[in-house]
């Protein structure tokens, strides 16, 4: 897909960028909004016009990895392409990137993105480069890579010196292992459970804890002081993921950044605690 294809489909986030402007910090304390599958209430999931938005915002966003059969990384949540495509349901592992590319990736969510393509991981990670505004959080959930896919990935966040802004999760330890032993710099993350914080901490392996429980101010600190970064994995929809409390909690716990499917509605509840 063209990258001005992109930025015609990021303008029709006027409205919204208006909207969250009164949300951005004065100060700069704030967590960063780290949006699940990019902004996938207001635009197609995993899309280009999905990511772009959040960067213009200053968010950071989460998305998916998978390989074609030809060896290629692209952003895809599914195994199958159904879902999010015009597409048959056939899997990504059985289909070349040029395959893939001749999909329509933007018509299920709304007639406006008719034609978006599924991107490569490559022109994602070349799109936070370019237009990131300042420090942001680029969480790449790993869903399926080979051994050669692994080089890949590594390779490309070094080709865009990335390694300070991303992590990688949902890998196994294996492949945590090799990804780490291909360039120390590459980051490892891990949803992590209030009972293993101490024990992922004694391993003094992860270099981002993805809380999974409400975090406190104690365990913050407890990560914080081992030198990792402290995240809260608050993804999914629905009114028990959209409770401002529970945001205004965690910024004041000084978590880093929060993993959600309402980034738009957190910064504003972070914006109001504030005033």
């Amino acid at each position: 897909m063209p990258f001005s294809r992109s930025i015609m489909a990021s303008a029709l986030f006027a409205p919204v960028l208006l909207l969250s402007s009164a949300a951005v910090s004065v100060n700069g304390a704030d967590p960063i909004a780290i949006a699940h599958r990019g902004m996938l209430r207001h635009a197609p999931e995993n899309t280009l016009p999905a990511f772009a938005v959040c960067l213009e915002l200053g968010m950071g966003f989460e998305l998916d990895i998978r390989t074609t059969k030809d060896g290629h990384l692209v952003v895809l949540h599914d195994d199958s392409v159904k879902r999010t495509t015009d597409g048959p349901s056939r899997s990504v592992r059985d289909m070349t990137l040029a395959g893939l590319q001749q999909l329509d990736a933007g018509t299920w969510f709304g007639p406006a993105f008719a034609g978006l393509r599924v991107p490569t991981l490559e022109e994602t990670l070349s799109l936070i480069k370019e237009r990131k505004r300042g420090a942001t959080i680029i969480a790449l959930n790993v869903k399926q890579l080979n051994r050669d896919g692994e080089a890949k990935l590594v390779a490309l966040v070094e080709k865009y010196e990335l390694f300070d802004e991303s992590f990688a999760f949902d890998q196994d330890s294996e492949m945590s292992r090799r990804l780490k032993k291909l360039n120390r710099r590459f980051r490892i993350g891990q949803n992590v459970n209030r009972k293993s914080i101490q024990s992922r901490l004694d391993e003094d392996f992860l270099d981002v804890f993805l809380l999974t429980a409400t975090p406190t101010a104690e365990e913050v600190s407890l990560v914080h002081d081992r030198g990792k970064q402290a995240l809260f994995n608050f993804a999914g929809d629905g009114i028990g993921r959209r409770d401002p409390s529970v945001w205004k909690q965690v910024q004041a716990a000084g978590i880093d950044g929060i993993l959600t499917d309402y980034p738009l509605e957190c910064r504003t509840a972070w914006r109001n605690a504030v005033d």
